[in-house]
């Protein structure tokens, strides 16, 4: 529910009004609440932001890249945290640090062509 903070320039009295929905705030007439004056001005004060639950890891890559070239750093960890958390995690057994054939196959013509 949207609170808005006033001031009367009559009595100097601070007050907040609440409305259900902006339009609400759009059509009303403002009175003070301690001298009844219709002479107030809108206090703006310290507006309170809620922290962003945001689940990086269901982003698309096209979402991703928005967040990396925003620059703020906190997004950008708090993404790359997530996503790390839920990267596939490789089996131990199956990894070997050992090129396989096609890699000696790569080093070969790349040291026949070097030979050339």
């Amino acid at each position: 529910m949207p609170q808005y903070d006033f001031r009367c320039n009559s009595c100097e009295a601070r007050f907040v009004v609440s409305y259900k929905t902006f339009d609400d705030y759009e059509t009303a007439s403002i009175q003070c609440a301690e001298c009844g004056a219709a002479d107030v001005t809108r206090v703006i004060t310290r507006v309170a932001i809620g922290k962003s639950n945001r689940d990086y890891s269901k982003m698309s890559s096209g979402e991703m890249l928005s967040v990396l070239e925003s620059g703020d750093q906190r997004q950008v960890d708090t993404l790359f945290r997530q996503v790390g958390e839920t990267s596939p995690k490789k089996p131990s057994s199956s990894v070997s640090n050992q090129p396989g054939p096609q890699a000696d196959s790569a080093r070969d013509r790349a040291q026949k062509s070097d030979s050339d």
